[in-house]
């Protein structure tokens, strides 16, 4: 079965926040075990944020990729000039990478990947076939459920369907508490985005991982 957690994000997942206020931004990329440790702007990585001299809906997505070097997480690129409105999004394309946490602080407030509050996003390509119950491991009542399920690829008509599925992603709106699909299906290779516009600090976690934690303590 497919790892959903975004506390812990690998080479199938994306982590996404949108700034939109100017100001300067400190962040680090931690294992995520030591995510919870507060920022540190000695050595931290930056995002400077300008003010917008174009139009409102010119926004950009700017793209930060994490790799190991040495045992150690380096970003590409350290250092981001963007403007308000612009998201950055941080991926790992290096199936090596046995997890990261994003989290930094600006003029809008903190930002955590295992621990979204707002405008922040989520996404997990699924691989295999099942029915994944995601919740929240941080406490509240946000829950959901994603089906996948395969085609017959030796089928030509049924691989034309699939192939076109792939560049279609589905949307999964958090508001509060309140969860828009709480249910969704899709086929495997495509990928889910969770977008959550105010939360109070939440989490897209496999419920399985939860039960393992909770034995473990």
């Amino acid at each position: 079965m497919d790892t959903l957690d975004s506390r812990s994000l690998h080479n199938m997942d994306c982590f996404a926040q949108k700034f939109s206020t100017p100001g300067q931004v400190y962040y680090r990329i931690s294992k995520a075990a030591g995510s919870c440790l507060p920022v540190n702007r000695d050595g931290a990585l930056t995002i400077d944020i300008k003010a917008r001299a174009g139009k409102a809906q010119e926004v950009s997505q700017h793209n930060v990729t994490v790799r190991l070097n040495e045992q150690q997480l380096i970003a590409e690129t350290p250092s981001l000039k963007i403007e308000a409105g612009d998201t950055v999004l941080w991926n790992t394309s290096d199936p090596r990478l046995q997890g990261f946490a994003v989290q930094g602080e600006g003029p809008d407030g903190v930002f955590d990947s295992t621990a979204m509050t707002r405008n922040a996003v989520y996404t997990h390509a699924f691989g295999t076939p099942g029915e994944y119950k995601w919740v929240d491991a941080n406490g509240s009542r946000v829950s959901g459920i994603i089906s996948v399920r395969s085609l017959d690829l030796n089928d030509s008509e049924q691989c034309k369907k699939w192939l076109a599925a792939l560049s279609k992603g589905t949307l999964i709106l958090i508001q509060g508490e309140h969860v828009d699909p709480e249910r969704a299906e899709i086929l495997t290779g495509q990928t889910v985005f969770w977008a959550v516009e105010e939360a109070s600090g939440i989490s897209i976690t496999d419920s399985r991982l939860i039960r393992i934690e909770k034995t473990r303590e």
